[in-house]
């Protein structure tokens, strides 16, 4: 910057004060979303988590939805397509009742409801099968999704039994092994496999009673209590690159099918990041690591980043409500790259790989900040460029 230019900012929106940047870090004021937005529906309150599937097939609907929804114990589910969202709303924007699957018995052979709570979710990789969390009743919901009809999730089993644990608070699908999944709990030391299974009743083309199985849990020893685990990732690169190495080599796709999983939960007995591998082909993990954390490790999510020299490594992104951080764990080099001062509560997160940027939804103030993963600039790498959204002080505080 010029001498004769001490005035001169990288914000176009204005500076933010000095004295909001304690609880809101980045020096540009807020961005304005409103001229960004293509697209908006309403759904319920308190919706808790989200996932995006890609549509297998070519029938025009590229992408869809699903947001477990607290508020009224639902899966909403939408379509998007072109930045446009669909999901039957109305003049008043919201979601109509075909899009918020659970809440009637009708829907299914089995007369189920969604349970009070739904927290977690996650997929297979194409979409069709869906596990929810309920964290208040110790189930995991099966969901088995339409793409052929255009009929949207459908919820199929409630798996819960006196072995599995009351507050099931994270669900990962593992890559690779598409009918298996992994649970975290709160008040439980331990990771739960469960697996999708079919009855073999096909019916115009489709399973009429699939079903979860218990797989059995395997304990967290690699902490000194262990039992209150928040989110998990599951990294599945390793076993991908080595199966891209194989082309049509039977033997090579066998040998590869066995290549471990790396495995990552955020732990608050202590607060730490657990490592662990799978061990195929069961794919139970097991853990001999642990990263010591500030308070209140919450979700964690595996993603890519691109170095300077243009190659892909893995990063593991953990986000500490309490403490407003988020590590950014280097598996290669077993080590904490660099922590990230965010803003109060941060909790979703995304990583924008082409882009080298970090998405973070800031649960308390309300609003998105957008953080530097250009390793090619070390000096702002970790750092927040911009804030989608003013943030909103909550009521309670005001």
């Amino acid at each position: 910057m010029c001498a004769d230019d001490e005035d001169a900012t990288p914000c176009l929106q204005g500076d933010r004060d000095d004295a909001d940047r304690l609880l809101f870090p980045g020096r540009c004021k807020p961005i304005d979303p409103k001229p960004l937005q293509t697209s908006a529906v309403k759904i319920g309150a308190f919706a808790t988590d989200v996932i995006l599937r890609e549509r297998p097939d070519d029938s025009g609907l590229a992408e869809r939805l699903f947001v477990p929804v607290r508020g009224d114990s639902t899966l909403h589910w939408i379509d998007t397509d072109d930045g446009k969202l669909e999901c039957g709303q109305a003049g008043d924007g919201a979601c109509n009742d075909q899009h918020r699957a659970g809440n009637e018995p009708s829907e299914n052979v089995r007369g189920l409801k969604l349970a009070a709570e739904p927290f977690a979710i996650d997929a297979d990789a194409g979409g069709n099968n869906i596990v929810v969390t309920n964290q208040t009743t110790g189930t995991a919901s099966l969901f088995t999704n339409d793409w052929v009809g255009n009929a949207g999730p459908k919820l199929a089993f409630a798996l819960a039994s006196d072995r599995i644990p009351q507050r099931p608070v994270g669900v990962a699908a593992v890559p690779e092994a598409p009918d298996t999944f992994m649970l975290t709990f709160r008040d439980s030391a331990q990771v739960r496999l469960v697996r999708f299974a079919s009855d073999g009743g096909i019916i115009d083309g489709n399973d009429q009673r699939p079903y979860l199985v218990d797989g059995g849990g395997v304990g967290i020893d690699a902490n000194s209590v262990g039992s209150d685990s928040r989110g998990i990732a599951i990294d599945g690169s390793a076993r991908q690159t080595a199966k891209a190495r194989c082309a049509d080599d039977t033997q090579c796709l066998s040998d590869a099918a066995l290549v471990p999983l790396d495995v990552y939960v955020a732990n608050r007995a202590p607060s730490t990041l657990l490592i662990g591998r799978t061990r195929p082909p069961q794919e139970y993990p097991y853990f001999f690591e642990s990263v010591p954390l500030t308070a209140g490790p919450s979700r964690v999510i595996a993603g890519q980043v691109t170095t300077p020299s243009g190659a892909t490594e893995t990063r593991v992104f953990v986000a500490c409500f309490d403490s407003r951080r988020i590590f950014v764990y280097d598996p290669l080099r077993s080590r904490i790259e660099t922590e990230i001062l965010t803003g109060r509560g941060p909790h979703a997160l995304v990583v924008d790989k082409e882009r080298k940027l970090l998405y973070v939804g800031h649960f308390t103030d309300s609003y998105v900040g957008v953080y530097s993963l250009d390793l090619a600039s070390p000096a702002t790498y970790g750092t927040m460029l911009g804030t989608l959204g003013n943030p909103k002080t909550p009521r309670a505080s005001k």
